[in-house]
């Protein structure tokens, strides 16, 4: 970046919604951002950006969910565009060949937005080594309280991860407080990396499943290479009493085989925050089979959790305005690897 550019702030276009751009921003976070960068166009959709007659200034997008994607026409139409900040998680929906082509630079929030998700996955697994999501519907049905033996309880219990990717990281950087056997499965991580985190890298899915109290999926969805890679051969190994977690992609786990395991075995337990057509459809025995919970896509920020998205993007500008290298920038081979 040339001196001159340093000496004035970055042209920016903000494609957020209204209610997005609050959730983000509020208004002390929004004027911080005017600060930082100046906002040529703001509130845009796409066919709003495209037609702006200051389009050609802007030379940084501030995106979100729901944005464009980014093709060829519409690089085309920022010329001097050389990086786009990402407010969300991941970057697949939104960057294509042509974006790595012209070497754009991308950041994404998505450090920030998995903090909710460990939570969520720590929380649920707190409540599966309770029993609590059994005993809760049991309660409902019978008007009786079940016995407690046979509950494992929170500490020392081994609980697998399926990828290893950040949140996993900071899944198992709270599951360490309860002393937990960490255990995780992914092809792509050098194991040592997961001895530094102090988890026992497992060679094989099947022998993670069939370890595991608790089973938590982060694993991307990648066409051609993780769908349905939860098989009901794998899930019939689950030990009696064990609960899936999946935060990651629904498609993940093969659904029908799932609704067949869990018929079978009542003893099985699952907690989808994520399914593979988002409502399922509504005859699917998701909705019906007593040892299931639907989150609906909550364990992402939601409401005043996404101010921290907000002040992530605020700060990797200040960076970038003072000639600085982002801190959470994506390169091609992580956007494909990411959920």
């Amino acid at each position: 970046m040339s001196s001159a550019a340093m000496s004035r702030r970055p042209r920016a276009a903000v494609l957020l919604t209204p209610a997005l751009r609050e959730d983000l921003f509020g208004g002390p976070g929004w004027k911080e951002l005017d600060e930082v960068v100046e906002i040529v166009v703001h509130d845009a959709d796409a066919d709003t950006l495209l037609a702006h007659p200051r389009r050609a200034l802007v030379e940084i997008l501030i995106t979100s969910w729901g944005a464009p994607r980014l093709t060829a026409e519409v690089l085309d139409a920022l010329p001097a565009l050389h990086t786009v900040v990402h407010a969300a998680g991941s970057v697949r929906a939104l960057v294509t060949d042509a974006v790595w082509e012209r070497g754009l630079v991308v950041v994404s929030a998505a450090d920030a937005n998995n903090e909710p998700v460990a939570e969520y996955v720590y929380a649920q697994t707190v409540l599966a080594l309770k029993d609590a999501h059994r005993r809760s519907r049991h309660i409902a049905a019978t008007r009786t309280l079940p016995p407690v033996e046979g509950i494992p309880g929170i500490y020392g219990q081994p609980v697998g991860l399926v990828s290893f990717g950040s949140v996993a990281r900071k899944v198992a950087a709270r599951l360490h407080r309860l002393e937990t056997d960490v255990r995780a499965w992914d092809p792509y991580q050098d194991p040592g990396a997961l001895r530094e985190a102090g988890v026992t890298a497992v060679g094989e899915l099947a022998d993670l499943l069939a370890g595991c109290r608790v089973v938590s999926v982060h694993t991307p969805l990648i066409p051609g290479r993780t769908e349905k890679l939860i098989t009901g051969e794998l899930l019939r190994l689950l030990p009696r009493g064990a609960t899936l977690v999946n935060t990651a992609r629904g498609a993940v786990i093969d659904e029908e085989a799932l609704i067949e395991v869990l018929t079978e075995r009542p003893d099985l337990f699952a907690v989808l925050d994520v399914t593979a057509e988002e409502p399922p459809a509504p005859d699917s025995a998701l909705h019906t089979l007593p040892n299931v919970i639907l989150t609906g896509h909550v364990a992402g920020t939601v409401g005043g959790e996404r101010r921290a998205m907000g002040r992530l993007v605020t700060g990797e500008l200040r960076r970038l305005a003072a000639g600085s290298a982002p801190l959470h920038a994506v390169s091609a081979r992580e956007a494909g690897l990411r959920a």
